[in-house]
């Protein structure tokens, strides 16, 4: 019985321990030679292999980008050290900003939680402006989107004025799911030229670290088109 008893919580012990969660991650077959790539290899590599960048974050020593395979339905979670990937990891597809099994509704940006509260706004200039500026807050998984008409070939300026560091914004083109610019992976300020014409969609959020503890985002954004 005592033996019995050992083996019993020797087994709980293990089955909740950081090596447990750890070996509960799997590498994908098709990926696994990527482990140890540089990164900027790898991140050729993965498209080639039919993933897309679905955004990221960066921790104290390490950045994680997650990558999603439309074909295959998975996403992954890349960790790269000293510009090398460390590892790569299966994670739940809501990581990837796609609906997890069960929750239809996630939020759009790449924080990878349900969606508490997604408000839309259009923009409209002034007479005689070309440029606007918004303030607002979100908090924890909210989501603020402004809208805006664009027509082909003009610029647009995109900038964001933020109170939390995981704050971040992406611009989406018309009829598209991915996103033109995403603010997690390349900063706060954006200046691109419109490829089609129609409506734009800018969207401020926080990434997920910050979205899971509630925090919130004050934030100013200013938004310009050009020709």
């Amino acid at each position: 019985m005592r033996r019995s008893a050992t083996t019993l919580t020797l087994t709980m012990l293990l089955a909740f321990s950081p090596l447990a969660t750890a070996m509960a991650q799997t590498t994908p077959s098709d990926v696994r030679d990527l482990v140890g790539a540089r990164a900027a290899g790898g991140e050729a590599q993965l498209q080639a292999r039919g993933y897309v960048n679905a955004g990221g974050q960066t921790g104290d020593d390490r950045k994680w980008t997650y990558w999603w395979n439309e074909r295959r339905g998975v996403c992954l979670s890349v960790a790269t050290v000293n510009g090398r990937y460390d590892s790569i990891v299966a994670t739940p597809a809501p990581d990837c900003r796609r609906p997890a099994p069960g929750r239809p509704t996630t939020l759009p940006g790449p924080v990878g939680g349900p969606v508490a509260n997604g408000r839309t706004e259009d923009i409209r200039f002034d007479r005689g402006a070309s440029s606007a500026t918004r303030r607002g807050l979100v908090r924890g998984y909210e989501t603020m989107t402004y809208t805006i008409d664009v027509r082909a070939g003009q610029s647009i300026n995109v900038s964001l004025q933020s109170s939390n560091r995981s704050g971040y914004f992406n611009v989406t083109a018309p009829r598209s799911d991915q996103a033109v610019f995403n603010g997690s992976t390349s900063g706060n300020r954006w200046r691109g030229r419109a490829a089609t014409s129609g409506r734009y969609k800018i969207e401020i959020y926080l990434m997920r670290n910050a979205a899971r503890r509630g925090e919130q985002l004050r934030y100013t954004l200013d938004v310009g088109v050009g020709r």
